[in-house]
């Protein structure tokens, strides 16, 4: 760097407030608190869900534990972190329900909270350091209070995945450090 390199103009603008940094502003490699615990970005995606309606996923990681933050920005900024579980946990009345119907249940009991199907969504899905973009469906599911989430993706005829989730409000996530 030279003496006067000072003065020159940066080429790149910052897609963020710098001294006010949001949820809506995550990336890979930023880190933020939550739960009084600090989490690292450790991967980006994004679902295309048609009708130009978009959310993304965040990959984040604190002491060894993998969770999966979704942002959805709608008419308001929606807030979930998630974790995997393994599809057969769901039990065989869900798995062979499918199976039989090629539907899932309008309800679901999982670890004594009931969901119930709030909607099937077919999309895309692609990690952003890729290009490809993978066919899924997502069914998603919603208990009585709308704060406790259940989520099953189909990747393929037999693939499944399965996660649950709760709903999060935006300050509590804090402190959010932007990759040096």
């Amino acid at each position: 760097m030279g003496i006067f390199d000072i003065f020159k103009k940066k080429d790149e603008k910052l897609h963020y407030d710098p001294t006010n940094i949001k949820v809506s502003d995550l990336e890979k490699g930023y880190l933020f608190d939550y739960d009084l615990e600090t989490w690292t970005v450790k991967k980006m995606a994004e679902y295309d869900w048609g009708d130009n309606h978009f959310s993304r996923e965040f990959t984040v990681e604190s002491k060894g534990k993998l969770r999966f933050l979704s942002i959805e920005e709608n008419d308001t900024l929606e807030i979930a972190l998630f974790e995997k579980i393994k599809y057969r946990k769901l039990g065989s009345f869900v798995t062979n329900y499918f199976k039989e119907n090629e539907k899932f249940p309008e309800q679901i009991t999982y670890n004594n909270t009931t969901y119930f199907l709030d909607k099937e969504s077919p999309g895309y899905y692609r990690d952003v350091d890729t290009e490809n973009w993978e066919e899924l469906i997502s069914f998603d599911y919603v208990n009585d209070a709308e704060d406790k989430f259940l989520c099953i993706e189909q990747w393929g005829e037999n693939d499944f995945e399965a996660s649950i989730g709760i709903k999060i409000k935006t300050f509590e996530i804090d402190n959010i450090l932007p990759a040096s």
